[in-house]
């Protein structure tokens, strides 16, 4: 794979199950550490300096289930800063389809869909130069989705993504990256359609 990242693009990862496209994903993740987690076999990844990279992982491993969906959303008071504007948490919440009475509720008596939603509100208040996304669509509902992409067509930085969701990447990406069986990929210009 060669590719230069630039402000704007939109990539998107495919191929089989198991071909690595996770492992890709989890070596940018943290490509721009001073001692990134995990390092390619070969080849080299060259960061901007101070670039911000935000990973939204599949596995959900980043939620700390033991905290409630407030905590989870709003870990510091009752209140998110979005597009540097303060958002109270049920406002927040409700804008991800949660009800204000679910606020209190512990993480882990969540559903896998209500977990993903909470991943994505997170990571729409992050700064980011660069999102990874690691099958984002998973688990989401239809009004969810419309929230993700809404998110993503307004997002200045790029957009990686893994997705079997062939309508998502019709509708957010712009190159097609597609694993071939030498290990390799193909680029496409255009969505998966294309």
């Amino acid at each position: 794979l060669d590719v230069l990242l630039t402000p704007g693009q939109r990539l998107g990862l495919v191929g089989n199950n198991g071909c690595g496209k996770s492992t890709l994903m989890q070596i940018l993740a943290t490509a721009a550490d001073e001692h990134p987690a995990m390092n390619p076999d070969q080849g080299e990844i060259a960061t901007a300096d101070n670039i911000r990279i935000v990973f939204f992982d599949q596995s959900r491993k980043q939620l700390d289930t033991s905290k409630t969906l407030r905590r989870a959303l709003a870990p510091d008071g009752d209140s998110v800063l979005y597009q540097n504007r303060t958002i109270h948490v049920a406002g927040w919440a409700k804008r991800f389809l949660f009800r204000p009475d679910q606020l209190e509720t512990p993480v882990e008596r969540l559903s896998g869909g209500e977990q993903a939603r909470i991943l994505l509100a997170r990571l729409m208040l992050q700064p980011a130069d660069i999102l990874l996304l690691d099958e984002p669509t998973n688990d989401l509902d239809i009004l969810t989705l419309d929230v993700l992409e809404d998110y993503l067509d307004n997002f200045q930085g790029a957009i990686i993504t893994v997705s079997h969701d062939r309508y998502f990447l019709d509708r957010v990406v712009d190159k097609v990256f597609v694993h071939q069986e030498d290990g390799t990929f193909k680029q496409y210009s255009g969505g998966y359609s294309d």
